[in-house]
């Protein structure tokens, strides 16, 4: 790379090549396990600010190089500390040399502040900053926003900008926010998002004090299971893992914050949120919670060690406290009509355990998850028991929890829309606050103790209640309390080191996350979370051979007709036989293309199913709905059959436990004599149809599921049953094939019938009356079979044959 393709370069270009070779030879003392020297200590607060050197005299300590792309042109500074931090800048002018050592000078003084000293504690630095900023700027900090492209030109118009934010990604810097959510970020696209969030920290470096972008994501899977699969293996050692490779993933792409684990215990079977959770068991979820994030969160040497904060860490922000998976009849809180947790068996307290237990009590380094984000919903109860009948993010009440009783210092930063008018975008969810205004509602979230409001860019909206509690409580008060707010969002940027070194190398980013020893460890992973819950000899251990398998195919709205599996994949292990497709008849989508119908399937013929050894047969879970059908604003019942659920027995509440309350009469939602059936019934009848076409050769089912299910319907059907979570068609494969012996054990309790979901209560977990199959096994909380028959082993010991936790052991609530 020229000079010339740096011209942020200039103050120094490669005019000190002596220097920084010097430099450069005391740094090749570190080991190449990344051990490094100590620094001298850090100077004492009244100390700063500490005038800066001439850069490359004396004795220097730092070595610098240009890192770049060069099919692009871009790059960065990258300046490395002996035996300290790794910084990197587009603009080189920002560096100064105090005590041999580089440091980024950020608001331009020529000297060294005690926030831009590497050598500070993440704590300190932040406090320092926090005060060395306005009421306004403080206000943009608490901002989370949201974002839809990777366009590295900054200065394009959103496409649809929200009513008073701003309308472009330079404005909204220029405003002062600095921590965003991009929906764009894709595991398939490392490089595209490596290259965005340069363009977001070079524009953010040139505004004062070069506060970087806190780029967040929603959990990816980089190819691992899903939270529930995860939760399947009942093991926290294995998640920890995962969460280490996870997180070098994460963090190679620019993301610093992951918005999760999700940990909600999941204890109202028909939720539709389960997949994100650890299942619902109180002890399992701390444990996995715990492991996964102290992996998050923490940087490990090569031997392992645990570090604490570190280069590869990214901040855990757990969700949703106090515990969101005890959802009314099911219904989901992003929804209006789903709005209420209740909890008609007095076991709130059971649904902390995984956040103050776990994430409040890490067994790495970090200590604690260091961001918490409540949830939507409304706690219920006729006496304002859980606190006043509004949305978490708006309960002083929920947030005194965290706060007052356990002491977090942490952030707080709420979930998506809650300051937004029902109907207005995307995600509005201003549960209990429906009457009042956006700036009120930013008001009572911030007075409740949240530091970050999620969702767009209201950065107006932050500063207007900035103007309104100065009004209220003073300026000084206000002031005081903003900058809290302002601390606890800076700590998480240096926590992750982000503020000292912000860019990505792009290369590096794509080399991390498409690496063969990232997608082999996920395959093993994947293999460990596939729960075998039926085996009458159809599933074998391999012995080398190549089975004829009839795998039928499957049907989605949206897909069409495809296999279920990859072919080249499955060919490799089995001799496919499968359908044809014939013409689509189907009407054409919005595009013009045409799509296939249900009866656009030519099934293999009667002789090619009899010439097979088994058939496998890939199938979801059922599908019923949300509960609530807006046309006619009616409640249903969500059902975990495929067939026609009537709910008219006699544990379906005639009337609801929540509901709001209009003139003094509360709402009622129940859906007694409702019905509903799957829309995924065709599923059923396909494995009723192979099962008559196979006549007494095996039928293997694998099922995806993203709930409990009724296994009534199928398992008499089934000589085998493979359940795995969000999971692909490729996932199954291996342990189809007998190339992997089933280790995963059930996370969820599966239903005995309809009769035993609408009796057990929503916050209470494993409480269900469970399905027995056939050949006697109860599908239980731990259930799972291997090639010797049921699982009886250490995690069963540990997880299934405890009594479930009614509270936290760590706090006395």
């Amino acid at each position: 790379m020229s000079e010339k393709s740096f011209g942020t370069m200039s103050r120094r270009g490669f005019l000190q090549a002596s220097a920084l070779a010097g430099a450069t030879a005391a740094l090749a003392g570190c080991s190449a396990g990344g051990e490094k020297t100590d620094t001298s200590a850090a100077p004492a607060a009244d100390k700063y600010p500490i005038d800066a050197e001439e850069w490359g005299k004396g004795t220097v300590r730092h070595a610098e190089e240009v890192i770049g792309d060069e099919r692009t042109g871009d790059g960065f500074t990258r300046v490395t500390n002996e035996g300290g931090a790794t910084l990197s800048v587009m603009d080189a002018s920002k560096l100064i040399q105090v005590d041999g050592f580089a440091f980024k000078d950020t608001n331009g003084n020529g000297k060294l502040d005690l926030w831009e000293d590497w050598r500070q504690t993440a704590e300190d630095r932040a406090s320092a900053l926090a005060e060395a900023i306005d009421g306004p700027t403080a206000a943009a900090l608490m901002v989370h926003g949201s974002i839809f492209t990777l366009d590295t030109d900054l200065a394009a118009p959103f496409a649809t900008p929200g009513k008073g934010e701003p309308t472009s990604m330079t404005e909204t810097l220029d405003e002062g926010v600095r921590t965003m959510l991009n929906f764009s970020f894709s595991s398939t696209d490392p490089r595209g998002n490596a290259k965005w969030n340069n363009a977001m920290q070079a524009y953010a470096e040139g505004k004062d004090f070069s506060i970087p972008v806190n780029i967040s994501n929603n959990p990816q899977d980089f190819g691992f299971p899903c939270n529930l699969g995860l939760a399947a293996t009942f093991d926290p050692d294995l998640a920890k893992k995962v969460a280490q490779e996870e997180s070098k993933a994460y963090h190679a792409e620019g993301v610093n914050t992951l918005l999760g684990p999700q940990i909600d215990c999941t204890t109202e079977p028909r939720w539709s949120r389960i997949t994100g959770t650890y299942g619902e068991d109180p002890a399992l979820s701390r444990d996995m919670t715990n492991a996964y994030s102290s992996g998050l969160q923490s940087t490990f040497d090569k031997d392992g060690n645990d570090l604490g904060w570190g280069e590869d860490s990214t901040i855990a922000m757990i969700k949703h406290f106090p515990g969101d998976g005890s959802a009314e009849s099911g219904r989901e809180a992003h929804n209006a009509y789903g709005k209420f947790n209740v909890y008609p068996g007095n076991n709130f307290k059971a649904h902390l355990v995984p956040f103050i237990d776990g994430g409040m009590h890490l067994d790495g380094a970090t200590g604690q998850a260091a961001g918490v984000m409540p949830s939507y919903s409304i706690a219920w109860s006729d006496n304002e028991e859980y606190g006043e009948l509004v949305g978490s993010g708006f309960s002083k009440w929920k947030m005194d929890i965290l706060r007052e009783k356990a002491g977090y210092d942490g952030l707080i930063c709420t979930d998506w829309g809650i300051i937004e008018d029902e109907g207005a975008g995307m995600v509005c969810t201003p549960w209990g606050m429906e009457s009042a205004t956006t700036p009120e509602r930013v008001v009572k979230a911030v007075d409740a103790g949240v530091d970050q409001i999620g969702g767009g860019f209201s950065v107006y909206f932050l500063k207007d209640a900035f103007e309104t509690i100065s009004k209220r409580d003073g300026e000084e008060k206000a002031l005081a309390h903003f900058r809290e707010c302002a601390r606890r969002v800076l700590k998480t940027f240096y926590h992750t080191g982000l503020s000292d070194d912000p860019y990505r190398e792009t290369a590096n980013s794509e080399s991390v996350i498409d690496s063969s020893e990232l997608a082999s460890f996920a395959s093993d992973v994947v293999d460990k979370s596939i729960v075998m819950l039926k085996n009458s000899g159809a599933i074998k251990k391999t012995d080398g051979s190549k089975p004829k398998v009839y795998i039928p195919m499957s049907y989605s709205s949206k897909a069409g007709w495809a296999l279920p599996v990859t072919e080249k994949v499955a060919s490799e292990l089995f001799d496919i036989v499968t359908d044809t497709v014939g013409d689509p008849t189907g009407d054409p989508d919005k595009d013009g293309k045409a799509t296939y119908a249900l009866t656009d399937v030519v099934r293999a013929s009667a002789e090619d199913v009899a010439a097979c050894d088994m058939a496998a047969v890939f199938i979801s879970s059922p599908s019923t709905g949300a509960g609530y059908l807006r046309d006619t604003k009616t409640y249903v019942p969500i059902s975990l059959q495929y067939g026609e659920y009537v709910a008219d027995g006699p544990h379906v509440r005639e009337e609801s436990l929540a509901g709001d309350i209009k003139d003094g009469v509360k709402e009622n939602r129940s859906y007694l004599g409702q019905k509903t059936v799957a829309t995924n019934l065709y599923e059923l009848e396909l494995v009723q149809s192979v099962r008559a076409e196979m006549a007494d050769k095996p039928v293997v089912v694998c099922v995806n599921a993203d709930r409990p299910m009724v296994f009534s319907e199928v398992e008499p059907l089934a000589d085998a049953i493979l359940m795995g979570f969000s999971a692909a068609g490729d996932d199954f494969l291996n342990i189809l094939a007998g190339k992997v012996e089933p280790s995963g054990l059930l996370p969820l309790q599966m239903p005995k019938d309809m009769d035993a979901v609408e009796a057990q209560k929503e916050d209470v977990p494993r409480d269900m009356d469970v399905y027995v199959d056939s050949t006697g096994n109860e599908y239980d909380f731990a259930f799972g079979l291997n090639w010797s028959g049921v699982i009886k082993d250490d995690r069963v010991s540990k997880y299934g044959d405890a009594e479930p936790l009614t509270k936290p052991e760590t706090l006395d609530l």
